[in-house]
């Protein structure tokens, strides 16, 4: 992957810009704020050419 963590969460940015399947470059971002905003943790993790996201938040008890 051509990109770093940071980069792939810009809003608008794709990551992959021979595909034609079609979309706006923002669902990672989105989802990155509403996991803050929920008072989780928000990271991806780079593979080769996979990534991650991972999730973490509070259990309630």
């Amino acid at each position: 992957m051509n990109f770093s963590e940071d980069e792939i969460l810009e809003r608008f940015v794709r990551g992959d810009e021979s595909r034609t399947s079609e979309g706006f470059g923002l669902g990672l971002s989105i989802a990155q704020s509403f996991t803050q905003i929920c008072g989780g943790k928000f990271a991806i993790k780079i593979d080769g050419d996979l990534f991650k996201v991972e999730l973490q938040f509070k259990t309630i008890s």
